[in-house]
């Protein structure tokens, strides 16, 4: 037997021992001693007894009780032995330890490699059972397994239920052999994909096959013959990727490999047609107003009219008289002319230009637009009723509408010199049935002149009154929306707008 080593800890590395003399093979048993030898020779002459010593009697006993104990160890040995030999018995398999299943199959006594290898053939099979192709015409997209993040642990699943017996002391292996026997030991494989990239693939797809219809629009209007022209509408195409999701998903469930799903893409018609458009569009109000004042005045209105004739308004935009007419200087075309700056008149470039403003709003109030902002003057104008003006001045004061319809505004101006008439009209999606407004305005407060205001100066001589503006009458007006249907009956009304003209009193120049 190999030689026994001295331990703390029980048998553990004496088995240890055994395992290793078990490798190296010298697991022999020893050899006994040869029997027979001379005999020592009987002395010749019988020697004359002699008193056994005192110490002769402890050493005896004490080497009885080292003969006694080697005995004892020697069968604990032996059977130390014995336990290795069946310990070593049971380790001594080549494959998998009875008791061990994986995925519920019994692995009993199959080696590594093949257990291995038929779970490989498995997940393959999975694998392919995760392609597909979704399918549309004569396009395809194909989905693969690591498109979908798929991911297995059956090699480490494999690795672990082999682990079991075949690793560790052999005190340990025998141990988990045993625990085998009482109760096995099932491992599963754990596995799957990431739905949410097969919906997030599906989404794109559906999304690139879903094509808007496109909708007639309006591509210009010709100032000369008060037309639109139209672009045509188109189909569109539409795939429901809610059902193309649930479609493939139900393919790759079903655990066919390479199925190829057929994506349903619905047609889509347009809203608006040329037939249905061109009918809804043409005049949507005008208005006009006549031009009074010097030849300075009449041309700085007709030269902001030929800036505002022919602006297109896009659907949601805000328009802004200011912008479009722009600052108003001579570089521009603009000349001096009376206007009204605090009250007072005075004179500025661009003078009487408000006129085109106030024109404008009445046109736009009338076309239903929507109104963003507008200020009435300092004091009544002569070319409309109070209540009904749009004053403007750079860079501050604007008057500012929005196209709140969906198809483009076209506005006509123009100013004719013969008849001195300012006149704007504006185009796009009409009122529906013929019906129209009218703009009402009503005075609801009338403000008294105040006291006169004196301003001396000595360009007058001492005393002499000279009168500078007339006291006027301030006013406070409400202007309202009047629509009415096609024959004339008033449907409703609404507030629009509010305007306040300060009164004042006269002012006088005295000389000092």
């Amino acid at each position: 037997m190999p030689q026994r080593k001295k331990s703390a800890g029980g048998g553990g590395d004496v088995f240890e021992a055994y395992e290793a003399a078990h490798r190296r093979g010298k697991g022999k048993k020893r050899a006994p001693a040869k029997a027979g030898g001379k005999r020592a020779p009987a002395s010749r002459a019988r020697k004359k007894k002699k008193k056994t010593a005192w110490w002769a009697w402890p050493v005896t006993v004490v080497m009885i009780v080292i003969l006694a104990g080697l005995g004892v160890t020697a069968v604990h040995e032996k059977q130390q032995y014995e336990q290795f030999t069946l310990m070593r018995e049971a380790v001594d398999v080549s494959g998998f330890y009875p008791g061990i299943r994986v995925e519920g199959r019994d692995v009993s006594g199959r080696s590594y490699n093949e257990v291995l290898a038929e779970l490989a053939a498995e997940e393959q099979a999975i694998r392919d059972s995760l392609s597909l192709t979704l399918s549309c015409g004569n396009r395809s997209w194909n989905i693969s397994a690591e498109e979908l993040d798929y991911a297995s642990d059956y090699e480490s699943v494999v690795r672990s239920a082999w682990q079991v017996g075949h690793e560790g002391s052999i005190q340990q292996r025998y141990q988990a052999i045993r625990r085998l026997q009482q109760g096995g030991a099932n491992y599963a494989v754990t596995r799957g994909y990431d739905d949410t990239l097969l919906r997030a693939i599906t989404d794109s797809v559906a999304a690139e096959l879903s094509i808007p219809a496109t909708e007639a629009q309006v591509a210009s209007f010709s100032e000369s013959t008060l037309k639109f022209s139209f672009s045509e509408s188109g189909t569109g195409t539409y795939v429901d990727a809610d059902q193309l999701y649930k479609n493939a998903l139900a393919a790759i469930q079903s655990g066919t490999p390479g199925q190829t799903v057929i994506i349903s893409q619905q047609v889509v018609e347009p809203k608006e047609t040329v037939e249905t458009l061109a009918p809804k569009m043409g005049l949507m109000a005008s208005a006009q107003t006549k031009v009074e004042g010097n030849r300075n005045r009449r041309s700085n209105i007709k030269t902001a009219m030929q800036k505002l004739n022919g602006h297109r308004v896009e659907p949601g935009e805000v328009f802004s008289f200011n912008s479009v007419i722009g600052e108003r200087t001579e570089a521009a075309g603009y000349k001096m002319a009376g206007a009204f700056i605090d009250g007072l008149l005075t004179e500025e470039f661009g003078g009487g230009i408000c006129q085109v403003s106030t024109t404008l709003f009445n046109a736009i109030a009338k076309a239903d637009l929507e109104l963003i902002a507008r200020s009435p003057h300092s004091r009544p104008v002569g070319y409309v009723a109070k209540g009904k003006d749009a004053a403007v001045s750079w860079p501050n004061q604007d008057f500012k509408f929005q196209n709140d319809t969906p198809y483009p505004v076209f506005i006509l101006a123009s100013y004719d010199e013969d008849t001195r008439v300012c006149a704007v009209a504006v185009y796009g999606q009409q009122l529906p049935d013929g019906v129209y407004i009218t703009i009402e305005s009503e005075i609801i407060e009338e403000i008294e002149p105040g006291d006169p205001v004196y301003v001396y100066t000595k360009e007058l001589e001492t005393g002499v009154q000279e009168l500078v503006e007339a006291a006027r009458t301030g006013y406070k007006c409400e202007s309202y929306k009047v629509y009415h249907s096609a024959d004339g009956e008033e449907i409703s009304r609404e507030l629009y707008c509010r305007s306040s003209y300060p009164a004042s009193g006269a002012r006088y120049r005295v000389g000092q």
